[in-house]
């Protein structure tokens, strides 16, 4: 038994090694330099701060970016799944060495799963973790996405266990490893996963009426379904608030009618979606990694064409190298190609031309689904037929992503080519067949990239839009250079194919043993995408541990506002990208920040509002900078801006090192008013801001409960602060009406007076009032959203039915052995 397991556990060790040795600067204590991880850090800095001095009152809600927004997508904890145990010992290491190492095994299992031989299935896991998308998107800090990533050979390694193996185990996999993926919290990857599981269960659904074996099917399929539910179930403590939080975001659309740029209804606007779309005539990048350049931003060598002319014509060449514009393809900008590996496209094809029947086409027609949806608005009539008609589509964007989907499905199916062709038995492959396969195979890679090779300008133009901002030399240098790169990469990928065709064809007639030739094939592959993937994670991205939390030192400028001991205002920063940056939030409530899950409500505040009000804001700072002796005197020409007052805008960043300008109009955190102005639909919600006074008058939606006018002759402050509950003193000799410059947002969110609940208004489209009775009361905001609770409950129930499935199959499983020997030895040999 011991030595069964030796080689496993080899192999396992492998991984380790094969891990550390792609980042060994993690072992000096180095983390990757993730810009999208900083995002986070500036992001979540109130939550996480808010929460380690307050554990027994977590808050589930910020307002250090976008003037406030729940903490689902950015830092919230979510209780009662008890699988977490389990799920974290999976993380062997520091990222992103435990990455791959989880995608490592995952993929060694499928393989497993699917029948191959051990060191065969050892070289699947190897294609399905090196391709470079993933080592993109480590190096920028899509950390979800990457375990979503890592963890999908884990649940399709349980499907095919299911179904070819043993359906009770299978299923009970199925339901661990399903969990664990959901709650990577990537919903894109694992919808992703589920066209990919429904592909291999159709493909079963066939193969069992061929075989008239479908009641068979059908109790597994059931068992699968019930424990995928089961697995979906466990993660209901963060899929609920997620679901909830989802209808009030930009993915669940945005109720205004009459700007057609707007999109309404349920979902993201179609052109929003598809703006980062594959282009067709860049899908070569499968198999040539720099057919379109590469990534938008990347060095070319010293010996370069584009280095000679900014040598002779311009300063800083040495610099200026290092970051030049090489992608030329029709995506707005890229960290890089979803190069899948030469060595793996030839195997795939190569898949396509001798395995028979559903086991081919059902990998088949996944993939070529996937590339049509990937190519987005480049096949836009197949795009809009799935945002129009399959569920949950056009909640997603970028779907280019919809890729990943080949980094398992061009693996699975070479794999199951080689070990057909390594492999022995009955259903090994007819010879022709096989030798004309070689060929097609052949053809339609090394073929195809040594056409590129010897003629580039079949790739197309080699110019981007972005040229026409270089001078003309400059431009015409990049060219040249982007068609070196394909040419280069195109022979490279020619030398990869023949070598790795090679050593398969040796296996395949019996002059290598399989074993070496899995090896050989494995080095192969490895060596392909090792050295494409170094071009985007390698390690000078890398840095030490304060290297990176240097970033987010403090500013002079933050030194200046946190001097302030007011509790809370609202931060405008423009030195930066104000709606996609979140360092500022890292001090500072704010009205920007970066999500791509905003609040509907507030991305129309800005879409209508407050981008423009920033534009005047800024045309107003510039023709005053010239002649303004004193930051005074650019204060006093800022004008009125109704929308960025009602927010509570307190200070204005022009620089890092620049005094802060401090916003004269602002109208504080909350204030009475006088009128009420009713509003039959969000449009008019929206545009009645423009034409009123929002210090008298408020706008409320038609049927609030309210009065036409009140009196303003009360007061009202704020008197306590935290992210999660605000406490305001009021007093008034009549019933009142109060705004505050709090974003509303209904699911989570109540208030009371005097400990009384009283009903949140939404007012002006996107604040909160209350209609006060007179008198001196204290009121409160709390955010306490039930859909915590419910789904922390949810989750605790499903994570213990799980665990004690998983306790009943292990007892049945060590009973059945031994009642089976029991009837086989007799009544008569038994004590």
């Amino acid at each position: 038994m011991v030595k069964k397991l030796i080689p496993y556990l080899a192999i396992i060790i492998g991984f380790v090694v094969i891990s550390y040795g792609y980042s060994p600067l993690l072992l000096k204590g180095r983390v990757v330099n993730q810009s999208d991880n900083s995002s986070w850090v500036g992001m979540s800095h109130e939550i996480v701060s808010y929460n380690e001095a307050h554990p027994d009152d977590r808050t589930l809600w910020t307002n250090s970016m976008f003037s406030g927004m729940p903490a689902t997508s950015i830092s919230a904890e979510h209780r009662g799944n008890w699988t977490e145990p389990i799920y974290d010992f999976l993380f062997w290491g520091t990222r992103p060495a435990s990455y791959m190492i989880i995608s490592l095994i995952g993929g060694f299992l499928l393989f497993l799963a699917f029948g191959t031989n051990i060191w065969i299935a050892a070289l699947g896991a190897v294609a399905i973790t090196f391709c470079s998308y993933n080592m993109q998107i480590m190096q920028v800090g899509h950390n979800t996405k990457m375990v979503a990533i890592a963890f999908m050979p884990w649940v399709l390694a349980s499907i095919v266990y299911a179904y070819r193996k043993n359906a009770l185990w299978g299923a009970l996999f199925f339901a661990f490893t399903l969990s664990f993926q959901i709650k990577a919290n990537h919903p894109q990857i694992s919808y992703y996963l589920a066209i990919i599981v429904l592909g291999y269960a159709i493909a079963q659904l066939c193969g069992a009426i061929k075989a008239k074996a479908f009641p068979k099917f059908m109790k597994t399929s059931a068992l699968v379904l019930a424990a995928g539910l089961l697995g979906i179930a466990v993660n209901t403590t963060s899929l609920l608030p997620t679901y909830e939080y989802a209808k009030y975001t930009m993915r669940g659309g945005s109720e205004l009618t009459k700007d057609k740029d707007v999109q309404t209804g349920s979902g993201l606007k179609i052109d929003y979606a598809t703006a980062w779309s594959y282009g067709i005539n860049e899908t070569p990048n499968l198999l040539i990694p720099n057919f379109n350049g590469g990534a938008s931003s990347g060095e070319l060598s010293r010996k370069s064409e584009t280095y000679q002319v900014l040598r002779s014509g311009y300063q800083g060449a040495d610099r200026l190298i290092k970051q030049m514009p090489l992608y030329w393809g029709p995506q707005p900008f890229t960290a890089g190609p979803m190069y899948m590996g030469a060595v793996c496209v030839f195997l795939f094809v190569l898949g396509l031309c001798i395995i028979k029947g559903r086991e081919k086409w059902w990998i088949a027609g996944v993939s070529l689904l996937a590339l049509f949806l990937a190519w987005g608005s480049h096949f836009m009539w197949f795009s809009e037929l799935f945002f129009k008609y399959v569920p949950l589509y056009n909640k997603f964007r970028t779907v280019s992503m919809a890729l990943v989907v080949l980094q398992i499905t061009i693996p699975v199916l070479g794999i199951l080519a080689i070990n057909r062709l390594l492999g022995s038995g009955a259903d090994e492959p007819d010879k022709k067949k096989t030798e004309r396969g070689f060929l097609i195979a052949l053809g339609a890679t090394a073929g195809v990239s040594l056409l590129f090779a010897l003629f580039p300008s079949l790739a197309g133009s080699f110019s981007s839009p972005g040229d026409s901002s270089y001078p003309k030399d400059l431009a015409a240098a990049l060219v040249q250079d982007r068609k070196g790169l394909l040419r280069a990469d195109a022979f490279r990928s020619v030398v990869f194919i023949l070598l790795g065709a090679g050593v398969l064809w040796l296996g395949y007639i019996k002059k290598l043993k399989m074993g070496i030739c899995a090896a050989l094939l494995t080095g192969l592959v490895l060596v392909d995408m090792w050295s494409v993937d170094k071009r985007y994670l390698n390690n000078s991205h890398f840095v030490k541990r304060q290297e990176f939390t240097a970033q987010f030192n403090k500013r002079a400028v933050d030194d200046i506002i946190l001097q302030d001991k007011d509790p809370y205002y609202r931060v405008l920063d423009l030195s930066v990208n104000t709606f996609n940056d979140a360092y500022i939030s890292y001090y500072h409530k704010t009205i920007g920040g970066y999500s791509p899950a905003k609040l509907q409500r507030y991305q129309d505040l800005i879409d209508y509002y407050i981008a423009p009000e920033m534009g005047v804001l800024t045309r107003e700072i510039n023709s005053s900078i010239a002649t303004a002796q004193s930051v005074d005197d650019i204060q006093n020409s800022l004008g009125y801006h109704k929308v960025l007052s009602m927010l509570n805008t307190k200070y204005i960043v022009l620089g890092e090192n620049t005094p802060p300008l401090t916003y004269p109009f602002r109208m504080g955190n909350c204030w009475l008013v006088s009128n009420v102005v009713r509003a039959a639909s969000a449009d008019e919600e929206i545009e009645k801001i423009a034409s009123i006074d929002p210090s008298e008058s408020v706008i409320l939606p038609s049927g609030s409960p309210a009065e036409e006018t009140y009196s303003k002759e009360g007061t009202i402050s704020l008197t306590s602060y935290a992210p999660n509950r605000l406490q305001y003193h009021y007093s008034s000799t009549t019933p009142s009406m109060a705004v505050f410059s709090e974003i509303y947002y209904p699911a989570g969110w109540e208030a009371t007076v005097d400990g009384e609940a009283v009903e949140i208004l939404r007012a002006d489209y996107a604040l909160r009032a209350l209609e006060l009775p007179e008198g001196e009361h204290n009121i409160e905001f709390y955010f306490s959203p039930e859909s915590y609770r419910t789904g922390a409950n949810v989750s605790k129930a499903s994570s213990l039915v799980l665990y004690l499935l998983f306790i009943s199959l292990a007892v049945i499983s060590l009973i059945q052995p031994t009642t089976k020997k029991l009837s086989k030895d007799g009544p008569e040999n038994q004590e």
